[in-house]
């Protein structure tokens, strides 16, 4: 991947390992595409971090016994001629795609991927994406793939310096620098693995991509070299061997890794075999001679070595291209995925030949090592730049939108008198048509307007119109304990506990302007995906450890920080049975949901449940509406309940003190579709969350639909009477 194109062991080429890179790219090619025999692919990233750590430490520690120094500028320029400018040019490229292809709200996402991967920090931009809840609806970014050569980067920076500093330690000894590298390098390799194993079972998302659990793969390849004076000794039959041994390794990983429900968390414990089998092809192939029938022959064979050689350019190109293709005509079917495989095949031998070979081959750089520097840093600039352009046009159109924020009204303007208005308000107190709107009478049935002059929030930044408690640490996930937050007033005298996933997080601003302005204390104990229920919920990896969550926010609202009621929502409509047996059901769901309720009854505390919003199927509404700002009317969302609503009105209906509460009649006024803008305001933003814009535009109704609620629970409400609809 950004190995040396020609690798040497003491000066001699070596071709299997040039072999080994084909093998490695055709693996994650085959897996990108879709291939379902192929669903291990993605291991051959492990094989090119142990080809990396074996030729870096092999051309370093050949450098420091050959002169007893190494020039870092020297070995830095080279790595910048040799990697950046092909590099740039896909980075640069990816962004003019992205203008052209990709819609505009996935600009400002891909511009900052862009911009991380040109300082090669972006596996680290990544990794905190994939624990990012928020980050739900985010595509597929096209420059995800540069993670891996992230990792290989940070290691090109770091461990030439540790080499450096194991010469100074035996500048009076050289020979025991073999020695010293030892020791630094099982420093580094033995606690890499070991927090490879745990973070991978605690956190396998943030484990595949974080630098800190893959150094031990680059360090088994760099562990190869310091012994190849040894392995250059071995047996060619052992070494054929060996050599078989890994290709067999890998490639019996590439075919059933992923398989059948086979798939195992990476990179712990399953990444020793690509490692290992990596390891082994390398170790055999160093032996001096070794027999006809040795992998390394097959490994040699010229189509692999063409293939070898264009390694690099041919991982940076495949993957924009497939992103961009399934952007442009939906989702890749395996024949087009290979077909646009098999297309990136031209830009990468056409950079491969007018820009990797000249800038790396270049006398003129090659005689004064620091303008490879110079070159690295142009290279980097222009990622950079080309990143930074697009977050420019999406922050451009987001400030204008931003200029008319005070004139939006959002559910306001339903109750605002017009000519085209036919009013129709909801009946009250509640029908059977529409359960948990008592309280405050339902909007007016207006007219869908289908060309809003202004959109708030430009739905270009839908997905940062969120509550105030993402930026206050108030994820029980993230901390990894119950986490309490407060809002409303803090001198109130009713205590409001807000407990769910983020279908309750979504109305907690809300929330907290209801509780400053009626006296209400707002306690709010939120764990992102977990529902409050003592049924298992349907991810297995989250599933025990939300319902211990559950169990000790039960124990705390039953106990020390009792409220006077807890007001509950969900987006899970199915859950296992607490035991795990038997499929996900709407059942299971309702059953978990009455236990926890009932927990809390016995303990005095009455519930209320809020009712899911509804959901948009696979739609992303502000997706559609960025494409369509013209014609809002083609993003409507068919009207729906949505997923969470079912268990939770059941739930309410079964428990003497519970009751039910829905806002969604607000959230999709009128009979016909849910308009996607109300009021000039957007009202979903990912998924099936409504924005935090039009939530606050509910504050007033959903105050008094609860204050009724509260009232039919028997919890005495602070003032006098109802605070009005305030539409």
């Amino acid at each position: 991947m950004t190995a040396p194109p020609a690798p040497r062991s003491h000066g001699r080429f070596r071709g299997d390992i040039e072999g080994m890179r084909a093998v490695a790219v055709l693996m994650v090619l085959l897996y990108h595409a879709g291939v379902p025999r192929a669903a291990g692919g993605f291991a051959g990233v492990d094989v090119f971090f142990v080809i990396s750590g074996f030729l870096i430490t092999g051309l370093l520690v050949g450098e420091a016994r050959r002169q007893g120094r190494i020039d870092l500028v020297a070995f830095w320029g080279r790595r910048a001629r040799r990697l950046l400018p092909a590099s740039a040019l896909v980075l640069a490229t990816t962004a003019v795609l992205t203008v052209l292809v990709l819609p505009a709200v996935r600009w400002r996402e891909t511009g900052w991927d862009i911009l991380t991967s040109g300082l090669y920090v972006v596996n680290w931009r990544l990794a905190a994406q994939s624990v990012d809840y928020l980050a739900e609806d985010s595509a597929p970014s096209p420059v995800q793939h540069y993670w891996s050569l992230a990792v290989e980067e940070q290691f090109y920076l770091v461990w030439p310096v540790l080499v450096v500093v194991a010469l100074l330690l035996c500048r009076r000894r050289p020979t025991r620098l073999g020695a010293a590298l030892l020791v630094l390098l099982l420093a580094v390799v033995v606690p890499s693995f070991l927090w490879s194993l745990h973070l991978t079972e605690t956190e396998p998302a943030l484990a595949y991509l974080v630098t800190t659990t893959r150094l031990w793969q680059l360090g088994a390849g760099a562990l190869l070299a310091l012994a190849v004076s040894r392995l250059e000794r071995l047996p060619g039959t052992l070494a054929a061997l060996l050599s078989w041994a890994g290709l067999v390794a890998v490639l019996t990983g590439l075919l059933t890794q992923g398989a059948q429900g086979t798939a195992s968390a990476w990179p712990g414990t399953a990444a020793l075999v690509p490692t290992l089998g990596a390891a082994a092809m390398i170790a055999g192939g160093t032996a001096v001679t070794t027999p006809a029938w040795a992998a390394t022959r097959l490994l040699s064979w010229a189509p692999l070595q063409v293939v070898g050689g264009l390694s690099y350019s041919l991982y940076l190109w495949h993957w924009p291209l497939l992103v961009v293709a399934a952007a442009r005509w939906g989702e890749l079917s395996v024949p087009s995925g290979l077909l646009v495989v098999a297309v990136s095949f031209v830009p990468a031998w056409l950079g491969h030949r007018y820009v990797e070979e000249p800038v790396r081959r270049s006398p003129r750089l090659a005689r004064v090592p620091v303008r490879g520097l110079g070159v690295g840093l142009l290279c980097t600039v222009l990622a950079v730049a080309s990143g930074g352009a697009l977050v420019q046009a999406v922050d451009r159109q987001v400030r204008q939108a931003e200029q008319a924020d005070g004139e939006a009204e959002g559910a306001r303007a339903l109750a605002t008198e017009s000519p085209t208005a036919t009013a129709e308000p909801t009946q009250t107190p509640e029908t059977p048509e529409r359960p948990g709107t008592a309280g405050a009478p339902g909007p007016p049935v207006i007219p869908l307007d289908p060309d809003p002059a202004t959109i708030i929030p430009d739905p270009l930044a839908a997905t940062a119109d969120v509550p105030a408690l993402y930026d206050q640490d108030c994820d029980g996930e993230t901390e990894g304990r119950v986490v309490r937050c407060d809002y409303g007033d803090p001198d109130g005298g009713l205590v409001v506990a807000l407990v769910g996933d983020s279908k309750i997080a979504q109305w907690t601003d809300a929330l907290d302007e209801v509780g400053r302005e009626r006296g209400w204390r707002v306690h709010l104990y939120y764990r992102s995906a977990c529902p409050w229920t003592a049924a298992l919920i349907a991810d297995e990896e989250r599933a025990a450890d939300c319902r211990e969550w559950g169990e000790q926010v039960t124990g705390r609202l039953a106990g020390s920080e009792r409220p006077d009621v807890v007001v509950v929502s969900a987006v899970a409509g199915q859950a296992h049975r607490p035991d795990g047996a038997g499929e996900a059901t709407q059942e299971a769901m309702t059953a978990g949901l009455v236990e926890r309720w009932e927990e809390v009854g016995v303990a005095g505390v009455p519930v209320v449940a809020l009712a899911d919003s509804p959901a948009p199927g696979g739609q992303q509404v502000y997706a559609c509406v960025a494409e369509h700002r013209d014609d809002v009317g083609v993003c409507a969302v068919p009207p729906n309940d949505g997923s969470g609503t079912p268990p939770l009105r059941a739930a309410a209906e079964q428990v003497p003190t519970a009751t039910f509460v829905t806002m969604n009649d607000w959230i999709c006024p009128g009979d016909g579709d849910c308009p996607p803008v109300v009021g000039e305001v957007l009202v979903y933003r990912q998924g099936s969350h409504i924005t935090n814009t039009y939530a606050l535009s509910l504050a007033d109704v959903l105050g008094d639909r609860l204050e009724h609620a509260f009232g039919r629970l028997g919890v005495r409400v602070p003032g006098t009477g109802l605070a009005g609809y305030g539409l």
